[in-house]
């Protein structure tokens, strides 16, 4: 009850600040456990479903694998697949729309989590990553659903936080049927915070197992944004968070002088900041493009190296990736705890960070050692090394193929999730 009145409060403040952001979506009506009736049959019709809450983008990128591999083993159960974040529900719509039922998830009040779960009447509930909900874990308990975190991790940051909430969190992990964590250290961080030690097992970190996956149609698109042509250089600043966009155009900046045909690619983490970005271009005096014009596949005329180009829409930054020459990974170079590096490192590109990546510490760390990635510490780090690696491209050429080796070497944590979760089915 102290939690139902809590979470309303904290809600009813909270609201304001979505408004102000741009971030209340048409997805609130689902978030109360209110459904259409098409996606209400839906759901009525998925009898034992395996329901898979992701939060957002990354944890939703994170089930490529999962999701095919439980179709097959697990034939006669349905999915229902939700998320939280506007663009978690798009990237989940454009991936899982063919194989599962997504939905907003219900906000944690009691009320709406009985409404919700009785209405999905899950056989299974797999959170990834760090998604503990103690309402829907509590009524699931109570219906004898077992439940399973999967991928789980506990930051630095996060850990200090939750142990000061450590008598009340440890009810609601009892309530869990077991913990798949990604190193040993969150699973020894788990336990301390009240997880039985007989449910905690480290199963690795699925983000290791991502696949190559371009699409033709989104490729061609980039490459038509960007008038890609054999031979051209990019340079990718993915999944930037303010304050990043300026040091990669001031980099670009430098850059051009030595390399007049290199291209600037900037991908923001949260697309919704893209007129924040377009400032950030017009102050520098460059010009914005936007992937979402629909005016880009009519230009014909030369575009003037007074560009950069801007990814405002979901799904494309592999494609970019893809065709990258070096990949500056965001989130680093300001105190967020950085952005996934795998993905562009799967394609063999040389990587380049800063040194704030304590959300990917095992993997950045992974990376460092076998000599698969760069970490700097500030712009001008920045620039030197993205000038070297644009020199030197066997240099390049050996950093990516490095990367390539350290995460097949650390494949197989989706697959032995998955025997976890069929000993609990």
């Amino acid at each position: 009850m102290l939690y139902d009145i809590g979470f309303l409060i904290f809600s009813v403040f909270y609201l304001p600040t979505l408004i102000f952001k741009g971030k209340l979506h048409g997805g609130l009506a689902e978030r109360f456990g209110c459904y259409s009736a098409e996606k209400r049959k839906s759901l009525s019709d998925a009898k034992g479903a395996i329901w898979i809450q992701a939060v957002s983008v990354g944890e939703v990128a994170l089930c490529r694998d999962l999701i095919p591999l439980i179709k097959r083993e697990f034939p006669a159960n349905p999915i229902v697949f939700s998320t939280i974040t506007r663009t978690g529900w798009e990237l989940a719509n454009k991936l899982y729309s063919r194989d599962a039922v997504i939905i907003y998830f219900p906000l944690d009040i009691s009320f709406v989590v009985k409404k919700t779960i009785a209405l999905i009447r899950p056989s299974l509930y797999v959170m990834i990553e760090t998604e503990i909900w103690p309402n829907v874990l509590k009524e699931l308990s109570l219906r004898a659903v077992p439940s399973a975190l999967i991928n789980g991790r506990i930051s630095d940051r996060s850990f200090g936080k939750y142990l000061m909430a450590r008598p009340f969190l440890k009810r609601t992990l009892e309530r869990i049927g077991v913990f798949c964590m990604q190193s040993k250290e969150d699973a020894e961080r788990i336990k301390i915070l009240g997880a039985p030690p007989e449910k905690v097992i480290v199963t690795g970190n699925m983000k290791f197992d991502f696949q190559v996956q371009t699409h033709e149609e989104s490729l061609s698109r980039i490459k038509e944004f960007l008038g890609f042509s054999e031979g051209m250089r990019l340079f990718v600043a993915g999944s930037t968070h303010s304050g990043e966009e300026n040091i990669a155009i001031s980099v670009y900046k430098s850059l051009l002088a030595e390399f007049p045909d290199l291209k600037l690619l900037i991908a923001p983490r949260h697309i919704e900041r893209a007129s924040e970005v377009e400032r950030v271009v017009k102050k520098a005096g460059f010009t914005p493009f936007f992937l979402s014009s629909s005016l880009f596949a009519r230009l014909a005329e030369p575009r003037s190296r007074r560009v950069v180009y801007i990814l405002d829409a979901i799904g494309y930054l592999n494609d970019a990736y893809s065709i990258a020459s070096v990949v500056f990974i965001g989130g680093s170079l300001v105190p967020h705890g950085g952005q996934n590096p795998i993905e562009p490192a799967v394609f063999g590109k040389a990587v380049i960070f800063g040194p704030y990546m304590f959300n990917f510490k095992n993997i950045s760390a992974a990376l460092l050692e076998g000599g698969g990635a760069i970490q700097v510490k500030d712009s001008s780090q920045l620039y030197c090394r993205v000038k070297s690696l644009l020199k030197e491209e066997s240099v390049a050429f050996s950093i990516g193929s490095a990367a390539q080796n350290i995460i097949k070497n650390n494949r197989g944590a989706t697959v032995r999730n998955l025997a976890v979760l069929k000993e609990l089915l």
